[in-house]
């Protein structure tokens, strides 16, 4: 099996201890700092059990950039799917306005910066670009099956093109990274809110009008 291109979720904890170890030399003094030794020592292995999961340096360091990619938003997929899959509108409004597109929230700017490294990585490395786009295909696919889901359960209209909403859901809190340089026109963030708020809102069913007595 190539060692670079094995699944980082069927990783155990080893590989996602030197993930981390890596991620974190790479995240405080930049990618031509790391070293495996460095990273065997910090996540607490031998450098031969490193090599067993990662190839070379490029390697481990093409499976941080899609470790930084996925960090977060997988997990975010799952939670959406579970409220969705309990019927709960108001809950989902709630995630995604309070939780997933909070500007201000520190370790969430931390996850989007994350990702927005890894594109640029990606930007003159094909491999890592391949492997991006293979991640982020499943991703999609797993948040337009949420999307079908919602509009079975009545809580979306069904006049939504299901990759657009896909697409608007992940590129909505990317674009939060802006926060960190928008300075005195930052919004409040009830202002924010409320605005997120009525925008998704436009998404739900119009309630249907009463017929008129004759």
């Amino acid at each position: 099996m190539n060692k670079s291109k094995e699944s980082l979720s069927s990783k155990p904890d080893a590989a996602q201890a030197i993930l981390q170890a890596a991620k974190d030399i790479i995240t405080e003094s930049g990618e031509n700092s790391l070293r495996v030794t460095e990273v065997a020592e910090r996540a607490g292995v031998a450098v031969g059990l490193l090599y067993h999961y990662f190839a070379d340096r490029k390697a481990l360091i093409t499976a941080v950039r899609e470790f930084q990619f996925l960090a977060r938003i997988s997990a975010d997929s799952i939670t959406l799917d579970g409220i969705v899959v309990q019927v709960r509108g108001e809950n989902v409004l709630r995630t995604i306005i309070s939780d997933f597109s909070d500007p201000y929230h520190p370790e969430r700017s931390g996850y989007r910066l994350d990702r927005i490294e890894a594109l640029v990585a990606a930007r003159h490395d094909p491999e890592l670009k391949e492997r991006l786009t293979t991640a982020q295909e499943e991703l999609a696919s797993n948040i337009v099956a949420t999307i079908r889901k919602a509009k079975t359960a009545g809580l979306l209209d069904e006049s939504i093109d299901e990759k657009a909403l896909s697409f608007l859901l992940e590129v909505l809190p990317l674009g939060l990274v802006l926060t960190n340089v928008y300075g005195k026109y930052a919004p409040e963030q009830k202002d924010w809110e409320a605005l997120l708020s009525r925008l998704l809102r436009s998404l739900t069913p119009s309630p249907t009008t009463p017929a008129t007595e004759k």
